[in-house]
């Protein structure tokens, strides 16, 4: 493996799920250059890259689907925001989590129906109010964790 080839397999090991001009920006590989090496990385199974609507994003190959849905969410702000959030937390009513992400009310209802749809968080009704749960609490910190996610990169 060359050296090139190496340095892209680590960012993306280290940093699943990033856009291929985030990987230009850290790399600092030109367009063609980075091209060519993520096509021979994918071609060769070094890679899995995961294209949607208008969004290509690149992953180890041994990610699970399951994990690859929640680090599409752990890389958009708001989302991971909220993620993190109800992970410190044991349900957490809607305004409660509007006050701590710091966001309006439609931008946070709108992150949590996505999150809700892709079965990450719960709504629950308890005693007549509404309460959001993380549902995959273990498998999210665990992400956290392992994909070294941070602002660095976004």
């Amino acid at each position: 493996m060359s050296d090139r080839e190496s340095m892209l397999t680590e960012i993306i090991h280290k940093n699943p799920g990033l856009h291929y001009s985030e990987i230009i920006r850290v790399s600092g590989l030109k367009n063609g250059v980075l091209s060519y090496y993520l096509t021979k990385l994918e071609s060769n199974g070094t890679i899995k890259i995961e294209r949607e609507k208008n969004k290509t994003r690149f992953f180890t190959p041994t990610i699970t689907h399951e994990e690859i849905r929640i680090i599409v969410f752990l890389r958009k702000e708001t989302s991971r925001r909220i993620l993190s959030v109800l992970s410190d937390s044991d349900g957490l009513k809607f305004k409660r989590i509007v006050e701590k992400v710091g966001k309006s009310a439609p931008t946070i209802s709108q992150n949590l129906s996505k999150l809700i749809a892709s079965d990450l968080v719960v709504l629950k009704l308890e005693n007549s109010e509404k309460k959001y749960y993380l549902k995959r609490n273990s498998t999210l910190k665990k992400l956290i964790k392992k994909c070294q996610i941070n602002n660095s990169y976004k």
